[in-house]
Formats: structure tokens, C-alpha cells, sequence
């Protein structure tokens, strides 16, 4: 009798064992279900703000960048990136656009009227600036850009950095090494075995200008003056070609804002001995005057502008000149040849 009892007595401790052991597993996955139910919650809403077409709210400027598809430097936009046919559905839409880029972005490249599509290309940032890549395309060809922002979000600057047109003879392409240098390539076609190529390669800098540091080229050497802004716009009353002589240049053109506007100055003196050459974004200080400061250097250079006059005077702009020669003087402005229609 006592052994029957000690026999169901054993029996049902392995079973009250058998059924915590049993309930523990089923807790145990339980548990990770759960666990993984809450990740994908938090997965699929944390995702939500990476879709290129959400425009439910505002975005923060870093909510932003993680629309632009993970890149790594060096980058190149190439002829088959600008060829490519993008679904509409990675546009940005207009109210993200609206909100981080300007309205003139494609000003240059499109018709005002012409329909286009924003797409984001690529994303990178250097210690004091943010580098956001986009793609701009419409019925006439594609164009990319490379805007500039300060880490805050700031808008500062934008430059042209790819342009492909249907029937066009002219093919712009770009790319960014790892030291941030910017090279535009043109190529130009200019008969049935000549292509004309030239590459400028460009700094940015903390403030948002842009400077040229070098172009070569295949074209032909020219006694003339290359001016690397010329075909920029040149709406304001100040903006033109102003000259001193054969090699003596100061040219003008507007800026992105009506408070700024680049610039290009290139002289030669006693008798070709001495040379200087500048470019930027100088801020107007007045109606009449404006100023360009070089983040780079002590270098100040001053603008004061007349009827069909600009004098130059400069501080401290050596790093740009000869030393025996200075950005200074006054240039006459030359009369714009209007093309007939």
C-alpha cells in the first residue's frame, strides 16, 4: 500500500514537471513572438519617413537625407545615370521639394514652363557642408545638380553638374572624388570626327561659393581671356563685362539671391610680369558697393559700382596675385552684344 502511494506520488510530480517545463516553453516563444511583432511595428514606422513620396508633414532636414539612396564617395554621374528611366514613383514630391530646394533649381537646363521630376540621387557630408545629389528630368533630357547646405539644413549654393538633352550636340557629366573636388566634364560635338572636351574642376567652401581651381581643355589655345562664369546669368543692371585693356577683365554676373553676385577678375600688368586672378560670390553692402570676404585667406576685395564703371580695391588678397601687382583700378563696361532673334 505505501508503495502505491509513493509510485502516484512520483508520477505526479513528473507531471506537475512535465507541465511547468511545457508552460515555460510556451511563455519562452511566446515572448519572442511578441518581441518580434514589436520590431516590425517599429520597422514599418520608421520606414514611413523614408519614402520619397511622403509629404504627410514637414520633414526635419535629416529625415531628408535618408531619402537619398546610400552612397559612397567617389561618385559620378555619368551619361547612363541621366539616360536612365526612373519610376515616377522615387520622385520627390513638390512639397519636399518646395521645402529643402529652390524654385530656380532648373532654371538654367529647362523651360519654365516644361513639367519636370525631382529624384533623389545621393547624399554626402563633409565637416562643414552637406552635399545632396538630385535629378531633375522632363520631355527635353535630364539634369543633375550638386546643392549645398549647411549641417543645420541651410540652403547656400547649387551647381550644374550633368546635362543630357534630346538632339543636343553638348553632353555635361560630373564627379566627386574624395576630397570633395567637383569635375564637370563638357564634351561638344563638334563635327562628324571632332568632340571638343573640357574638364573644370570646382571648390566648395563652407560658405556655399563655388570656385574654380582648373580647367583643361582640348580646345585650341586662345590669346583671349577664358572667363568661367560667362554664360551665367546677367539680369542685374550691374552685371556685364567690365575691361581695362586687352587682358584685364572684370566680369559680373548674378547672384542666386538679389543681395549677392559672382564674379570672375583676371588682370595683367607691367607688361604680362604680374598676373591675379579671383572668383566668387561677393554680398552687395549697398546700393552701389559690395564685397567679397575669402574663407581661405585675409583676402578682402571691395566693389564700388558707377554709371558704366567698376573700381576694385583689395586687403590682402596676395595668395591671388603677383607681388608686385594688386587687385585695383577701374574698368570701363563693355556694351552686352544683344543676338537678334
Amino acid at each position: 500500500m505505501e508503495g502505491d502511494i509513493l509510485c502516484d506520488a512520483v508520477i505526479m510530480n513528473q507531471i506537475i514537471f512535465n507541465f511547468s517545463f511545457n508552460l515555460e516553453q510556451i511563455m519562452s516563444r511566446l515572448r519572442i513572438l511578441l518581441m518580434v511583432m514589436a520590431l516590425g511595428v517599429l520597422t514599418a514606422c520608421k520606414d514611413k519617413t523614408k519614402k520619397p513620396g511622403d509629404e504627410d508633414r514637414p520633414l526635419t532636414f535629416a529625415e531628408f537625407g535618408e531619402l537619398f539612396p546610400a552612397s559612397k564617395l567617389p561618385y559620378r554621374i555619368s551619361p547612363e545615370l541621366l539616360k536612365e528611366k526612373t519610376p515616377d514613383s522615387l520622385a520627390l514630391k513638390p512639397k519636399i521639394t518646395a521645402q529643402f530646394l529652390p524654385d530656380t533649381l532648373a532654371n538654367d537646363n529647362f523651360n519654365a514652363k516644361e513639367k519636370l521630376r525631382i529624384f533623389p540621387l545621393a547624399y554626402f557630408k563633409s565637416s562643414d557642408l552637406h552635399y545632396v545629389l538630385v535629378k531633375a528630368t522632363g520631355k527635353s533630357g535630364s539634369s543633375a545638380y550638386i546643392c549645398l547646405f549647411t549641417p543645420k539644413g541651410q540652403y547656400l549654393n547649387k551647381l550644374s553638374a550633368g546635362v543630357i538633352k534630346t538632339g543636343a550636340a553638348k553632353e555635361i557629366t560630373s564627379s566627386i572624388d574624395g576630397r570633395y573636388n567637383i569635375k564637370v566634364n563638357t564634351a561638344e560635338k563638334r563635327t562628324s570626327t571632332y568632340t571638343a572636351t573640357r574638364e573644370d574642376t570646382y571648390g566648395a567652401y563652407a560658405d556655399g561659393s563655388i570656385a574654380l581651381i582648373m580647367t583643361n581643355s582640348t580646345e585650341p589655345a586662345s590669346t583671349g581671356l577664358y572667363n568661367p562664369i560667362d554664360t551665367f546669368a546677367r539680369k542685374h543692371k550691374f552685371s556685364g563685362d567690365y575691361t581695362a585693356g586687352e587682358h584685364n577683365l572684370v566680369s559680373i554676373r548674378d547672384g542666386e539671391t538679389a543681395k549677392e553676385f559672382q564674379f570672375f577678375v583676371s588682370f595683367s600688368k607691367d607688361k604680362g610680369s604680374c598676373h591675379g586672378e579671383l572668383d566668387g560670390t561677393a554680398r552687395f553692402t549697398s546700393a552701389t558697393t559690395g564685397q567679397f570676404r575669402d574663407k581661405d585667406s585675409e583676402c578682402i576685395l571691395e566693389f564700388k559700382f558707377t554709371a558704366g564703371r567698376v573700381t576694385l580695391s583689395e586687403t590682402g588678397c596676395g595668395a591671388y596675385r603677383g607681388i608686385k601687382c594688386m587687385f585695383e583700378g577701374s574698368f570701363t563696361k563693355k556694351k552686352e552684344v544683344r543676338k537678334k532673334k
